[in-house]
């Protein structure tokens, strides 16, 4: 496969900010592995060592665990996103999603959820998103 043109330091910070992002308004980011590995050029073990040093969670998934084709990199605020499930409890519960955080993130990242599906509007906010 062709490498490609060497990402400068502003934009591999551009791409890194869904992550580094992650916090109090964003509960949970992403990466594909293939995004962090190409054009970031580091290590998904190398990005989740920063999360966590920040006192974030992290958890990798694979391609064949993922809905993300490459599989993905998923940091989150463990305690921001637990708050927020649980003063969302009626939708998780209505939408069948799981209520502890770090099965939820495990569930978001397998599951690829439609804008028309019901959990859609708890799933974009918890990325900091507005529906």
């Amino acid at each position: 496969m062709a490498r490609h043109p060497e990402p400068s330091e502003t934009e591999r910070k551009a791409l890194l900010r869904g992550l580094t992002e992650v916090g109090p308004t964003k509960p949970v980011g992403y990466l594909p592995l293939y995004t962090i590995e190409e054009f970031v050029q580091l290590t998904p073990e190398a990005v989740a060592a920063a999360a966590a040093a920040r006192g974030l969670a992290t958890a990798q998934f694979g391609p064949a665990a993922c809905c993300i084709k490459s599989g993905a990199l998923y940091v989150y605020d463990r305690e921001v996103l637990a708050d927020l499930l649980e003063e969302s409890a009626d939708a998780i519960a209505a939408a069948g999603l799981p209520s502890d955080p770090d099965r939820f993130v495990a569930h978001i990242a397998t599951v690829w959820f439609d804008m028309a599906h019901p959990a859609y509007p708890l799933i974009a906010r918890v990325f900091g998103e507005s529906t």
